[in-house]
């Protein structure tokens, strides 16, 4: 193998993990523990139930707005929480509390 496979060989590794976490948080993460989880972490800047049209910053979308993301996906949501924003603080989603966010989040599609 020369030197330029493996860094290809590497992102496709990657690219699979990712695809493995993320459809994985969506058919494992608890829906109602990612709405407590959301009520606790997020509302501060997100409006989080689909009744609730603007969100306390309106530069934050509201949960609703993610959902209905033209592709939006678990695997989406994943590399998202695992990206550092600017606009958003360094938040740090550790293990079931992100596959029950992402569950949650991805149970609003079409609600708002």
């Amino acid at each position: 193998m020369n030197l330029l496979s493996v860094p290809v060989v590497a992102a496709f590794g990657l690219a699979a993990s990712m695809m493995i976490v993320g459809a994985n948080a969506q058919e494992d993460g608890d829906i109602e523990k990612g709405l407590t989880y959301a009520r606790a972490t997020c509302v501060e800047c997100h409006a989080i139930l689909p009744s609730q049209k603007a969100s306390p910053i309106a530069q934050a979308p509201t949960f609703g707005a993610v959902a209905d993301t033209p592709g939006m996906t678990a695997t989406a949501l994943v590399v998202w929480f695992r990206t550092p924003h600017k606009s958003m603080p360094n938040l740090i989603i550790k293990g079931d509390d992100m596959a029950n966010v992402i569950a949650y989040i991805l149970s609003l599609r079409g609600k708002s």
